[in-house]
């Protein structure tokens, strides 16, 4: 059983799931602070109207619904890991080709159920989250392109979030950062697959995207240069260290040490937690906090399970 649970968290990315629960936190804290203020900066305030139950469904339901989708990336990948990556679960016949694929729908559903019947989240982002994650499942080993569709599953999500508690309408904040979090993501793709083929185009265009998110916090203050200096401080803390880990990951990825790929990437992914901090500092301080320890959570748990 121990083996199996061990198993299964390796096929759920279980590293990542930080990085979603970071998602939820600023999708929702975003749009519920500041929709109807257009592009005013509004108040900061704290989180004395959040519904325990709601988030609580929103991070579960999310987590669920990105291990299925995890699992389901492996399910599809089967033969591609047989010959590449022996490794992994599946062809290394610690899991099998079923209960992977029953584990991966299972989750997916429940997570559903749960972002729905639970959360309250809009029924259209939902569905197109869950459609997003499948079609990137099928098409990421066929289609070139497949990177945008990996950057809308972020975006998705974030939009998700955004409607917990019934939430109809989303603030042009919410959209904003939720793009914004779309494109780092694609960034992290761009860079790796232009840095492995030696593709100069990609991997030069890559680096803006990775950079995108501290510099629409350096807008946001210039916009906002009225804002308090408690959250100036966040957000320049935050956005530094967003800038640090994007630097930093570059640098790996172009040693060229064995290994280096992997290592930057990884980072990059935990640098998600980093920009959702970025996102939170201009509307909910409080939420900082957990943002960064998300940051660390995610680079702890990459170091015995693979974020790849």
């Amino acid at each position: 059983m121990g083996n199996f649970l061990k198993q299964a968290l390796t096929l759920a990315r279980v590293s990542n799931l930080p990085t979603v629960w970071t998602n939820c936190l600023a999708g929702w804290g975003i749009n519920a602070v500041a929709l109807g203020h257009a592009l005013a900066m509004p108040p900061s305030i704290g989180l004395q109207n959040a519904e325990p139950f709601s988030l609580l469904a929103l991070l579960l339901g999310a987590s669920l619904v990105y291990a299925g989708g995890c699992t389901l990336n492996d399910a599809f990948d089967e033969g591609f890991d047989r010959k590449y990556n022996p490794e992994r679960p599946i062809p290394s016949r610690k899991v099998t080709s079923a209960t992977a694929w029953i584990l991966g729908m299972s989750e997916l559903s429940a997570g559903s159920a749960l972002l729905f019947f639970g959360a309250g989240c809009s029924a259209l982002w939902s569905t197109l989250l869950v459609c997003a994650i499948l079609a990137y499942d099928f098409l990421h080993k066929r289609w070139a392109g497949s990177f945008l569709i990996m950057g809308s599953c972020r975006v998705l999500l974030w939009l998700t979030a955004a409607t917990v508690g019934e939430a109809e309408d989303l603030a042009p904040q919410t959209l904003a950062w939720a793009l914004c979090l779309g494109a780092y993501v694609v960034g992290i793709t761009l860079f790796a697959r232009g840095e492995s083929k030696k593709r100069e185009a990609p991997r030069n265009f890559s680096i803006i995207l990775l950079f995108f998110p501290p510099l629409l916090a350096l807008a946001g203050l210039t916009y906002w240069h009225q804002l308090d200096p408690t959250r100036q401080a966040l957000v320049n803390l935050s956005g530094l260290l967003a800038a640090w880990i994007a630097y930093r990951s570059i640098l790996h990825i172009k040693s060229k040490e064995n290994g280096s790929l992997g290592k930057g990437v990884s980072l990059l992914l935990s640098g998600i937690c980093a920009t959702d901090a970025v996102a939170v500092a201009f509307y909910l301080p409080g939420l900082v906090g957990p943002c960064l320890l998300c940051v660390c959570l995610a680079q702890s748990l990459q170091k015995k399970f693979a974020a790849t």
